[in-house]
Formats: structure tokens, sequence, C-alpha cells
């Protein structure tokens, strides 16, 4: 994957840009449905931090089909896509609402997780998972 100056090829970031669907388009970070009831950015340590604002930054330099490439049953590598059955989220109300979407998490490192879905160019990031729990 070469590396992408975000900023230099999309100058134009205005909210229609956000709204633009396809796999070769640029992935956007939203937390606007984060369930901090679940996990909470402040149970994260100074180190898990540090490790997410790299994993946000690598992530806007990424495409959807960057991403998607991460995925597979064997030889994960990079975030590691990985789509998650709606069931293993049986304790978090705000997943029964959501529907036909693809529930998925991605990686940050070996442990730490984070679980959302996408919308257009947008990963609606909702859950935070600092021990791969959800998962285990």
């Amino acid at each position: 994957m070469e590396k992408r100056n975000f900023q230099s090829k999309h100058p134009d970031t205005g909210k229609e840009f956000f709204k633009q669907s396809g796999n070769n388009q640029f992935v956007f970070l939203s937390i606007k449905h984060l369930q901090s009831n679940f996990e909470c950015f402040s149970d994260w340590t100074k180190q898990e931090m540090a490790k997410f604002w790299n994993f946000n930054k690598r992530l806007h330099q990424m495409t959807w089909n960057d991403i998607y490439e991460t995925g597979g049953k064997k030889d994960k590598t990079g975030l590691a896509y990985t789509i998650i059955p709606k069931e293993k989220y049986r304790s978090i109300p705000f997943i029964s609402a959501l529907n036909d979407v693809t529930l998925f998490e991605l990686r940050i490192d070996d442990k730490l997780r984070v679980h959302g879905y996408r919308s257009n160019s947008i990963f609606y990031m909702y859950l935070l998972d600092r021990e791969h729990k959800i998962c285990k």
C-alpha cells in the first residue's frame, strides 16, 4: 500500500465529499455512535491512546479497498478487517437498531480492537474493545 497524503489529493473536504461511495474512496472515521457505556477512551492507558491515534492517522491514508485487503480467514495483515456476526453484540442495545449494515472489527494492535460499520466513505466506530473480549 502506498502512503497517500489526504490533504493534497482531496483539498475539497466539504459535506458532500464524505457522502462519496465506492471502495476507492478514502476512509473517514466517525465516533458519532460510540457506545461509551460499553467502554470509554478514559479506560485506555496513555500508550493505548497513542496507538489509537496512530491507527486513526493510518486509517485516513487508506481507501476501503486497502482495508478490505487486510481481511480474510487466514493470513490477515494490518487492520485485519473481520466481519462480526450480530449475535456477538447481544449485550449492546444499540446494535439491535442497526439494519442493512455489515458489522466488523479493525485491529489496532495484537489486543486492541475497534468495532463499527461502513456508510459511504465513513467508518462509524461504535465500540472500543481494548482487551479483544467481544470475539474471545
